[in-house]
């Protein structure tokens, strides 16, 4: 018996837990991704005007470019840095 009611309270526990993630608003989230978007633009930009002026390949730059700004999107979404 004491076996079932430590089971329900910890899917009680759970339950309420998975509630509190959904409480963001749709205008709180499209904020959120406003904001590492305009980041990304930028440094996508950035990395592909300086790629362009060392190399001449067009197509190279625009993967190396989308693939570091990603990176760097992503590690800040961690709050991790990243080693070059």
């Amino acid at each position: 018996m004491a076996k079932k009611i430590v089971a329900v309270f910890f899917m009680c526990i759970v339950v309420m837990a998975s509630l509190q993630f959904g409480n963001a608003t749709n205008e709180e989230v499209k904020k959120y991704e406003a904001k590492y978007e305009a980041k990304y633009v930028s440094c996508y930009e950035n990395c592909l005007r300086i790629c362009l002026a060392r190399l001449s390949g067009r197509g190279y730059c625009e993967v190396k470019c989308d693939e570091d700004c990603e990176e760097k999107e992503v590690a800040e979404k961690l709050h991790i840095q990243i080693k070059h």
